[in-house]
Order: structure tokens, then sequence, then C-alpha cells
């Protein structure tokens, strides 16, 4: 691979800025907050020297951006190029974290978006005039130390560059797993973690939160099928079996499509999916929904009222924390494997466990452990009806 190291105003990535391609390995593009966003327009107002930007320039031109999502986004959206910006046209704010500002021209300029103040330096005469013709010029004649790469004969490399030109940024499991290759990769990041079911759930959008779920069930479902056993499924285990299943093989995609089929049930049978907000409990549910057998509308329904009855009895009881009903104290601790190394394999066993023994229960009783002994305490009061109110 080639690399040469250029410079580019912020009038030049402007004009450029659509011809910019962000491959999939990025991270999503509204990760900053605005204070972050204001915090770079001032390091540029301050002629801070900021990170590089990595670009590689296809032989057609083409151009991909490598690495500076975030700093590219935040300042097209600052001067008015990214309309889809969570924060599109932000204003400029000054801010120093380490001492008092006494003396700084620009300070005149707070709560000012980028048009406000281009207008105000395009009037014949008025307080500020100059100082926003200053900021304005100082800004869009900014130097970006652009490292352009080409020649690169692996289209993966760049998912690897990727990942170590953050080695020192908060990158989170999601975003490294996402940056990987390979088949298993593509089913956790694409049909699976995009599907119905998860979409439907209360588990966060962002950062790929979603489809690092597909990544822990999938990872499960290939060993229970391979060994009869959970596995631990934290970053660096998921790592190792994306890639390890790099490439399907005939009885890898066969699990796939009868576990895309499960999904498809289980978002049909569940009336209020949103029930599921938490990640642990999305996977043993699925699990058990797997480990079951489900293959039917029916038997999916049955889960699905399972699972909202129990989650209620749980978040019920979790809220009385110390005051919590005796009858149902096996509760909190199936919460300290929801909350405690949810990721660790024993944990996993243990949801699975106790989910199994409520499952048969409820289906051959129609109630959960400690509902008889609790009504029993409490005449002429009903569990189900307590635990939604």
């Amino acid at each position: 691979m080639k690399k040469r190291a250029v410079q580019w105003s912020i009038r030049k990535l402007e004009k450029r800025f659509y011809q910019i391609q962000f491959p999939e390995y990025q991270r999503e593009p509204n990760l900053w907050n605005l204070t972050e966003k204001q915090r770079l327009i001032d390091s540029i107002s301050r002629q801070f020297d900021i990170s590089a930007l990595y670009f590689y320039v296809h032989s057609d031109g083409a151009i991909d951006c490598v690495d500076g999502r975030q700093r590219i986004g935040a300042v097209m959206s600052f001067v008015g190029k990214f309309s889809t910006d969570d924060h599109p046209n932000f204003q400029f704010r000054t801010i120093n974290e380490i001492y008092n500002d006494v003396e700084l021209p620009f300070r005149a300029l707070n709560g000012m978006s980028f048009a406000e103040i281009k207008s105000l330096a395009k009037k014949p005469n008025g307080e500020n005039r100059s100082i926003a013709r200053q900021f304005v010029d100082t800004v869009m004649d900014y130097k970006l130390t652009i490292v352009v790469l080409s020649d690169s004969l692996m289209a993966d490399e760049f998912n690897l560059q990727f990942t170590r030109l953050n080695l020192g940024v908060i990158i989170n499991s999601g975003e490294k797993l996402h940056a990987m290759v390979g088949d298993f990769r593509n089913e956790c990041f694409g049909r699976l973690g995009k599907h119905g079911f998860l979409e439907n759930t209360n588990i966060p959008t962002r950062r790929f939160a979603r489809e690092q779920v597909a990544a822990q069930i999938l990872a499960q479902v290939f060993s229970i099928e391979a060994d009869r056993r959970f596995i631990r499924t934290r970053h660096f285990d998921l790592q190792r079996v994306f890639k390890q299943n790099s490439k399907f093989e005939d009885a890898h995609r066969e699990l796939i499509i009868r576990l895309t089929n499960l999904f498809d049930l289980l978002e049909s049978a569940f009336e209020n999916v949103t029930l599921l907000r938490n990640r642990a409990i999305t996977v043993s549910t699925v699990l058990l929904a797997w480990r079951r057998g489900i293959d039917s509308y029916e038997q999916a329904g049955e889960l699905a009222s399972f699972i909202e009855e129990f989650l209620l009895r749980l978040s019920w009881q979790v809220k009385k924390r110390l005051l919590a009903d005796p009858e149902y104290h096996y509760l909190l601790g199936f919460q300290r494997h929801i909350t405690q190394a949810s990721a660790e394999r024993s944990s996993v066993e243990a949801r699975d466990e106790l989910l199994a023994d409520e499952f048969s229960l409820w289906l051959k009783a129609g109630e959960l452990k400690g509902d008889s002994s609790w009504r029993k305490n409490h005449p002429g009061k009903d569990p189900s009806e307590e635990s939604r109110n």
C-alpha cells in the first residue's frame, strides 16, 4: 500500500465532501455529542492541530474514508453541509477545560451558528463584523492533514487499519466486531442483526448493540449444535468465533435458516416485544426457544406469554429490592446473572436452567414458581395483576 500526506483546507473538504464514501466498517455517523463537536470547532478556531484523516483513493478517483468520520461530520455539520447530523448547524462555543480564557477574540461569537457568523461578516459595518470575518477565514482556511492511501491489493486490509487507528480511542465491542470480515460477521450485521424481532426490542440501536446480540445468539447456537454446551461470549470470545467461522459450510447455513425462521416466529408471537430491553434476557429468550425446538406459531405464542409474565414478576420484585417478597427471592438471584458478568458461560447456564424450569411449570400449571405461595399469603390478590400495577 502506498501512503502520502497532503493538506486540505476546510474549503476544499467542503467541496469534496459529497465525493467521500464511508465504508461499512466505519463507526456510525452520529456518535459524538454536541459538546464534543463544539470542542473540535473551538480547537480549529484556536489553530490547534487535530488528528489526521485517512482516505483511500481508488484508481477511478473515488474516495473512501478509512478514519475520521466523526471529525468530518462535525466540521461539515457546523458549516452547514451535513443536514442529517444530530446537531445540524450547531452553534459555536468557546470551551476551555484547563484554564480561564481572559482574552479570546472569538468569544463574542458564542451562541452563533456558522451561517449567522457569515451573515455578520458580510455586513458593511456593525459590532463584531471584523471578528466574524476573521473567524470565517480562520475556519475555512484551516489546514487538515490528509493521509492518502492507494494501491492496496487487499480490501479487508482497511478493516484492520481502522481498528489499529482506533486503538487509543474508546471504541466499543460492537464497533470492533463491525470492522471484522467474513460470513459470520456478515450474518450478524446483516440479516440477523437487522431482523424485525431484534429491531422491535428495546435494545439500543446505536453502536451496533443489536448486531452484537445477534452475534452472541449465533455463537451460542453454533456451540450448542456442535458441542451441546454454552460458551462465554465476551468481546474476545466473539472475535475468535468470527475468525473461526469466516467461511460458512452448508451445515452453518442450515442453522442460519433455522435461526431466521425462529426469529420470524418470535417476531409474530410477541405482542409486546419491547419488554425485551436487556441484551442478556433477549439472548436467553432466543436460546430457550431454540433448545425447546419451538417451530410453530402456537408454541412461540406460549413462550411469549411466559416471558412476558416472567419479566413482569422480575421487574416487580427487583424494584422492591430488600423488601422483595420471600416467595420470589429466587428472582433476585436471576437478576444477578443479568447484571453481573452476563456473558460468562456460568451466567448463561444459570439463566437457561431457571427459565427452562419456569417455562415447564408455566406450560403445566399456567403459573410461575412462587405464585401459589404468594396468593396464600395475600388473599384476594393476583401476582400477575400486582406485577402489572
